[in-house]
């Protein structure tokens, strides 16, 4: 009972929070930030992966139809875009009663709640956001009254499913929720992300200036608290998935913040230092020479996956030709010393022969190929403006603006699509440990692990120990060569970035010809050399999470934060949409 109290006097405290802030302009955005991040995340991070946990893949299509149909129906019908945002918030008001049915259940003890978990708290910390965002969202078109109402029908059916909670348990069917929670979520995403109750509220009058960011990302900051007591408390409770993600997501965390923070302070001193006679160097010959030199350029480089991408912007920036710096993004993460080294004893020499010509292969194609048409998207005088700085002046500042560079301007255009890319990676990983290997025909696997690879961000040292035991599974050489090249050379943060630079063409074009020549290189090796001997460890030593690895880590997040704080949510995540902010 004391719990069922705590979840109604956080559910009100949102209201109240809401008429502090009104007529305040800096609470206000503050609040506004707070309410995007704070949904968002719950929606993404907990809703929407306990819906497809409990619905299976068909949940997904429930999310994209309820994100999309709102956006569908205005695009067609223009005059009515006021209307279909009604409509979602009052299908997300349902949903929301739905789910605080079943809180209130998980509160009562009706349904099956683990031993030791902490699901209890995490439903009375997430009523704050949840009655905040029902009165920020409903207010605004339909008054006090009905957004009172709204929240009282959120009190009354968690008490509800409080008092009926093991009759509820078991007449539930779970899928069916399941589906109808993924819709809702993918509704409410929409109404949160394109805020018609703010640009109501205000009247189209709200200025967006670099205080109220800040004071957005402020809201934001507090939001990310919050989610971080929610599901670090709710991460041991909910289906095995959930947790694997989490789980996944900081253990990739932790293995890519080294090589990231390496790679902004090398993208800024890239930028600053970086002499002309390299660029002279790279830009000599035709396109062909121009991919042969830049990958010779990334060869020597210690940059994985995750961090070679702010480093080609920086070279771009400097005037690099696109067919050099193409090369380079592919061959630094694919060739890296250390990859080739670790190949020798888990995948033998025979294979790491073949990853090394492959690879190779892959990033001059690419180069020549993509290199030849890829354009720049932003001017050069807008790249040369931000990234470069008089040959002159003193090294002091020289140094100052790297570190601006590097530290500033590169993490506030590739972090969203870092953390991007991260996220996918981590939803993607849970499911592939499970395939039955041997199960697959020969002639589909190439493709397959192919496809696998691009939303997979691995780098190409952490790829080798996975592909050793996917041979010992049964996976043919020509697919685990194909994952090899598509794995790291291939992300949503690659994606991302060469959509800004290049153009959406020039992007898809990357993806497709390392697809392509990755799937190509694996039928190859099959049929010439399916039996070569693989030598791969029965037991792998999992190394630990090490100081240097939190210590950067933490550094990312204050970077990553810092950022955060500049742009405000909305313009951090309007990168992902190719517009920035």
């Amino acid at each position: 009972m004391i719990l069922l109290l705590a979840s109604m006097a956080a559910l009100a405290a949102g209201p109240l929070a809401y008429r502090f802030a009104h007529g305040r302009g800096t609470t206000l955005t503050v609040l506004d930030g707070f309410v995007f991040v704070a949904i968002s995340g719950l929606i993404i991070l907990s809703v929407l992966p306990e819906a497809v946990v409990h619905g299976g893949w068909p949940a997904i299509g429930f999310i994209i139809a309820g994100f999309a149909g709102p956006t569908i129906a205005e695009r067609l019908f223009h005059r009515a875009a006021k209307g279909t945002h009604v409509a979602a918030l009052m299908l997300g008001v349902v949903g929301l009663c739905l789910h605080a049915l079943i809180d209130g259940a998980a509160l009562g003890g009706g349904l099956a709640v683990q031993a030791g978990t902490h699901l209890p708290t995490a439903i009375v910390l997430h009523r704050l956001p949840v009655g905040l965002a029902i009165w920020w969202l409903l207010r605004p078109h339909f008054g006090a009254a009905v957004a009172g109402l709204a929240l009282l029908a959120v009190a009354a059916t968690t008490t509800a499913g409080y008092a009926v909670g093991p009759t509820l348990g078991a007449e539930l069917t779970v899928r069916s929720v399941a589906w109808f929670q993924a819709f809702v979520g993918g509704s409410l995403l929409h109404v949160v992300l394109f805020r018609p109750h703010l640009d109501d509220h205000t009247h189209g009058k709200t200025a967006i200036t670099a205080t109220s960011r800040r004071s957005e990302g402020v809201g934001a900051l507090i939001a990310i608290l919050l989610l971080a007591v929610i599901l670090f408390g709710d991460a041991g409770a909910d289906a095995d998935l959930g947790g694997q993600v989490i789980g996944t997501l900081i253990d990739l965390s932790l293995e890519s913040a080294p090589a990231l923070l390496l790679a902004f302070f090398a993208a800024g001193f890239i930028s600053v230092f970086m002499p002309a006679s390299s660029i002279a160097w790279m830009a000599r010959g035709g396109t062909g020479m121009h991919a042969v030199r830049g990958m010779a350029f990334g060869l020597p480089l210690p940059i994985c996956s995750c961090g070679v991408v702010p480093v080609y912007r920086s070279l771009i920036g400097k005037g690099v030709p696109p067919a050099a710096a193409l090369a380079f993004l592919v061959a630094t993460p694919e060739l890296g010393l250390d990859a080739v080294f670790l190949s020798v004893p888990l995948l033998g020499p025979h294979m790491t022969v073949i990853r090394v010509v492959g690879a190779a292969v892959v990033a001059l194609l690419v180069g020549w190929l993509v290199g030849g048409m890829a354009m720049f998207k932003r001017t050069d005088a807008q790249l040369t403006e931000t990234d470069s700085a008089p040959v002159g002046v003193p090294i002091r500042e020289r140094v100052d603006k790297a570190f601006r560079v590097g530290l500033g301007d590169v993490v506030d255009d590739t972090a969203p699509w870092i953390l991007a890319g991260l996220g996918v990676a981590a939803l993607v990983a849970p499911f592939l440990g499970g395939a039955p290997l041997s199960a697959i025909p020969a002639s589909v696997d190439v493709l397959i692990f192919a496809l696998v690879g691009v939303p997979t961000y691995v780098c190409a040292s952490a790829a080798t120990p996975l592909v050793a035991m996917l041979l010992l599974g049964g996976l043919s050489p020509g697919a685990a060569l194909a994952f090899l090249i598509t794995g790291p050379a291939t992300n949503i943060t690659t994606f991302g970035v060469l959509t800004q630079l290049h153009g959406k063409r020039a992007a898809a074009m990357f993806s497709l010809a390392i697809i392509g020549a990755s799937v190509g290189l694996g039928y190859g090796v099959n049929a010439f050399f399916g039996d070569i001997p693989i030598i791969a460890l029965d037991m792998l030593a999992v190394e630990g999470a090490s100081w240097y690895k939190i210590a950067s880590l933490i550094g990312l997040v204050l970077l990553f934060g810092a950022s955060l704080l500049r742009r405000g949510p909305r313009g951090f995540v309007a990168e992902l949409t190719f517009s920035g902010g």
